[in-house]
């Protein structure tokens, strides 16, 4: 087993575009390289933006008990300030989760030093000189390179370190509600007025702080798994709640989410909810809640979640962690 080193870097935060989602993923990730028995925890660290609103992220990491680094609040990503900072850090290999575009200068100065680098859901055609790139939900149209791959197939789900059976649903009684780690528009207030008043439907809700409800991960996919339909933004949680065969209604707090939730819509997987109607939203479940089309959304998710390929995204990485340069 490599005693090589990898470094995540990514941010989690009460702002805008960034909440708690990158975190999360690049922990799963982590995890699933640990499981694979060919990398130790012990080789894995962060780096991450840890003071103020991005407090969240040194809470999250801590509990998980990752080793970590903390970066100024002030870099910037891709900045001469991060190149500096991230080098300062023993490593091989370095995994930047985050909605950017990586320079090509940055990418250069890396491979000048023989480290390895890897994006997920990098914007910009640089991501192509990276030794490998994912973009499971930043994408335009699927593609399938050697080592640069872009589609839903290809994203790191926490819910997959979930082991118990998904729960079968037959009738729709319990709504999940979560929207984000940073919840843009108080979206979460607003339908929790909404459930109070009627009788129907019981609402579960993960451990909230502030604006973030998923800061705290203990009982939050454990509680989605017990649900019949899960009412969320258009991040990461949208699609773990595809992964554990729930019917889903998706709500947009970004432009991209919006392209995302737009394109499962398509495939029969969700149904967009515009939420200045949110007075509509039991309307809107009483008419999904029939058996037909219960039925009919989870043989779609069933068939959607039978592609999904994280196993070859662990593969890759692996792979090009142990690769001599």
């Amino acid at each position: 087993m490599s005693e090589k080193k990898i470094l995540f870097r990514c941010d989690a935060g009460l702002k805008k575009e960034i909440g708690t989602g990158h975190l999360f993923r690049s922990i799963s990730l982590a995890k699933m390289l640990i499981f694979s028995g060919k990398i130790k925890k012990k080789n894995l660290i962060f780096l991450i933006k840890s003071k103020k609103k991005y407090s969240i992220a040194k809470n999250i990491i801590k509990k998980e008990v990752f080793s970590f680094k903390s970066l100024n609040n002030e870099i910037k990503d891709y900045s001469k300030e991060e190149f500096n900072e991230i080098t300062k850090i023993d490593f091989d290999t370095v995994i930047f989760d985050r909605l950017g575009k990586i320079n090509n200068k940055f990418i250069q100065k890396l491979k000048k030093l023989k480290k390895k680098v890897i994006c997920f859901d990098d914007k910009s055609k640089n991501k192509f000189l990276c030794d490998l790139s994912f973009n499971p939900l930043i994408f335009d149209k699927i593609y399938n390179k050697r080592n640069h791959m872009s589609g839903y197939d290809y994203n790191i789900l926490p819910s997959e370190l979930i082991k118990t059976k998904n729960k079968q649903i037959t009738k729709i009684n319990r709504v999940f509600l979560s929207f984000g780690g940073y919840d843009n528009k108080n979206l979460l207030k607003r339908f929790k007025k909404i459930f109070s008043k009627q009788k129907n439907y019981k609402i579960l809700l993960p451990k909230n702080n502030k604006k973030s409800n998923s800061s705290n991960t203990s009982n939050f996919y454990y509680k989605m798994k017990s649900s019949d339909l899960v009412l969320c933004a258009g991040g990461l949680t949208m699609f773990d709640a595809i992964n554990l065969g729930k019917i889903v209604i998706a709500v947009d707090q970004y432009y991209h989410q919006k392209k995302n939730i737009n394109k499962l819509k398509k495939l029969g997987l969700v149904e967009y909810f515009n939420y200045k109607k949110s007075y509509n939203i039991i309307s809107v479940i009483n008419k999904i809640n029939k058996r037909d089309k219960i039925i009919d959304k989870i043989q779609y998710n069933t068939l959607f979640n039978q592609t999904k390929k994280n196993n070859t995204v662990v593969k890759k990485i692996i792979k090009t962690y142990e690769k001599k340069y």
